[in-house]
């Protein structure tokens, strides 16, 4: 038994001597990355070159209802607006990694080296964390995210994507989308978190609207899932007392489960998220799904060198990997999504 080797950004073969040594070994590559499970969440948009750095989604509403017509009196005329707005902002991401002309020509393990200068999993890695901490900060209205920048994650309202005062453009009414006291999740709170999506999404004139709640969301931690799957997926015995007894949850939801939910900024694990929980209205539309919006401005891609390109240092011949990425992410509105956050 022997103690770890070292890091770096530059495979040499000095650092790294174990790829090129006399003993004979096997490598294997430290674990697998996380799911990336997010971005189904959200309504993504792939946004054409030259189109700008930004986009804005502005929320428009009319009333509802019809009013009476007395003989010979003009009708009513009907309100329409442009309510709460919210712009996306592009965020490039990158990574890159530098090997030696000594490590390509003289390392042992060339495949294993293949691997850890294909860096095609920094991107998407980064865009899922980003994307789960909208909801690992869903009662916040910013966070310091692992680069050290302050990130607005407010709504269109200007409040957390959780509150129980969201408020109306055009009418004094507020709304909520957290379940009362914060449960953990049972079948009973579930029942709650229904009422709210069946009572508090409203126009910006206060009038009721309808969204299709259809998606469970939660952390992998083990109880929540497990009940969560004791709620829509539980059948009667039909040889049982309760024979005939139906599961009026089965079918009616699709579970998400994020890894990064239960995180920090940082993207280690935070045990006070563990038990938290949403339901979502999601695919069903653009005026029937959570707004909640990840625009694509640059599609993950690797730039790789080769012999006289750009990604060789002609003064050390040493070879540069990289990755880039670039994305936006904004959410207009807390409607379509409804949350319990339990601490513990």
């Amino acid at each position: 038994m022997a103690g770890p080797g070292s890091s770096t950004t530059l495979l040499n073969i000095v650092t790294l001597s174990e790829f090129t040594d006399l003993v004979e070994k096997k490598f294997t590559l430290d674990n697998a990355m996380m799911p990336e499970n997010a971005a189904q969440l959200f309504i993504s948009e792939n946004l054409a070159a030259h189109t700008g750095n930004t986009r804005r989604y502005d929320e428009v509403d009319v009333e509802t209802y019809a009013a009476v017509k007395a003989e010979g009196v003009d009708a009513t005329k009907a309100s329409a607006g442009v309510g709460y707005n919210i712009t996306m902002t592009a965020k490039r991401v990158a990574r890159e990694i530098d090997i030696t002309w000594e490590m390509r020509r003289y390392n042992k393990a060339p495949q294993v080296m293949s691997q850890l200068t294909s860096l095609s999993h920094f991107g998407p890695q980064r865009s899922d964390l980003d994307l789960t901490h909208r909801l690992s900060f869903a009662s916040s209205t910013s966070y310091t995210d692992l680069d050290g920048l302050t990130v607005d994650v407010s709504v269109g309202d200007s409040l957390a994507l959780l509150s129980t005062t969201h408020a109306l453009a055009f009418s004094a009414s507020t709304y909520s989308n957290r379940v009362s006291g914060d449960p953990v999740f049972s079948q009973g709170a579930l029942e709650n978190a229904e009422i709210l999506a069946n009572t508090n999404v409203l126009s910006n004139f206060g009038e009721k609207r309808m969204m299709n709640f259809n998606t469970i969301v939660t952390s992998d931690d083990p109880n929540t899932v497990r009940a969560v799957r004791q709620v829509l997926e539980s059948t009667a015995d039909v040889d049982a007392s309760h024979e005939g007894v139906v599961n009026v949850f089965r079918g009616r939801y699709r579970h998400v489960v994020l890894p990064n939910l239960a995180t920090t900024a940082a993207g280690a694990y935070d045990s006070t998220k563990r038990r938290w929980w949403f339901i979502a209205s999601i695919g069903m539309g653009p005026s029937m799904s959570w707004q909640a919006y990840y625009g694509i401005f640059e599609a993950n891609n690797l730039k790789t060198p080769a012999p006289g390109n750009n990604g060789e240092d002609v003064h050390n011949d040493n070879w540069t990997y990289g990755s880039r990425m670039s994305y936006g992410i904004a959410i207009l509105s807390g409607r379509g999504i409804v949350g319990s956050l339990p601490t513990s």
